[in-house]
């Protein structure tokens, strides 16, 4: 994925702010996009405390745009979608919750008017997939989770949240563990770089729901993966979701749920290492469409896609005293 862009060049990304009522409440929601108006709607949910820009490099990756309509977004209160204007919002916490965040997504599918768009989130967005494929089923025409899990507890952590702690500092670098060493240098900063722009207790807030309202160990039978194809796409250095967690839900869930695991990249696998994620997720899209004659291998590596690996380097050592 070359970086080489000349002085004036213009990238095709468009973004808009369009209105949504989500229980009930207007949030003034903004969206990036790119790729034909009439193809097929591809919305895509950034993690928790972050925002539309993780998915930059799939809005401007041609072989994607050119078949797909790239749709990112800002949760409210994330990015440049900021709290509504017809609330007191600052007197109370902000707390994610599985219905919130459940009908938040389809209100903004609802209100860009997508019919039949594939889903694909990461992280929180990627456990979301369970509760859509669980309760709207029917609204979207399949279902990609990225680092997913039916549970994933331990994150909802106070001081994340806290007056003595640097939490955008903090939040940033509670993230470099989760990336794979392989990936461009540049590509794992930006990451860090992206947690720092979160506003002050909403990454927190949206862990309430990843680590503690999201628990679908003893409901997996009730995701309808029959009716709406779903994908557990987990990678190889992802600690918190792992692939294990992935292949687990996957089974439960049976007919219609594909669990594949990513080499070589972890839990923010479109920013971490866009070009290698790229790769993969053309192989996950061409089977959601029924490009792909053969199925999808429990196992996606570098060679597979033709990308070339590398290997993490060696530990630093520090200079004798």
């Amino acid at each position: 994925m070359s970086s080489a862009h000349q002085p004036g060049e213009v990238e095709p990304i468009t973004g808009k702010y369009v209105y949504a009522d989500i229980g009930g409440v207007t949030h003034r929601v903004y969206v990036e996009e790119n790729g034909p108006e009439n193809g097929t709607p591809l919305l895509c949910q950034h993690t928790a405390g972050n925002n539309c820009q993780e998915w930059r490099h799939v809005l401007t990756d041609e072989e994607i745009t050119d078949e797909f309509r790239v749709i990112a977004y800002d949760l409210p209160y994330h990015g440049k979608s900021v709290p509504p204007t017809t609330q007191e919002w600052w007197t109370e916490d902000y707390t994610m919750t599985a219905r919130k965040f459940a009908d938040s997504v389809v209100a903004i599918a609802d209100a860009l008017d997508l019919e039949d768009p594939i889903y694909m989130g990461c992280s929180m967005g990627g456990n979301l997939a369970l509760e859509l494929g669980d309760w709207y089923p029917d609204r979207f025409q399949a279902l990609i989770g990225l680092e997913c899990s039916a549970y994933s507890p331990g994150f909802y952590i106070d001081w994340l949240d806290h007056p003595h702690v640097n939490t955008t500092e903090v939040n940033a670098y509670s993230c470099w563990g989760l990336m794979a060493p392989q990936g461009p240098e540049s590509a794992l900063r930006e990451t860090m770089y992206l947690y720092e722009q979160g506003a002050t207790g909403v990454f927190k807030g949206d862990l309430y729901y990843y680590s503690v309202d999201h628990d679908y160990r003893d409901k997996l039978d009730q995701v309808n993966a029959d009716e709406c194809p779903l994908f557990i796409v987990n990678g190889e250095y992802d600690y918190l979701t792992t692939p294990e967690d992935g292949r687990t839900a996957a089974e439960g869930i049976g007919e219609g749920a594909t669990a594949v695991e990513m080499k070589g990249i972890g839990h923010f696998p479109m920013s971490e290492n866009p070009e290698l994620f790229n790769a993969y997720i053309k192989e996950v899209l061409a089977a959601v469409t029924g490009e792909r004659e053969e199925d999808l291998p429990d196992e996606l590596t570098p060679e597979d896609v033709g990308i070339e690996y590398h290997p993490p380097g060696p530990t630093r050592e520090k200079p004798a005293e």
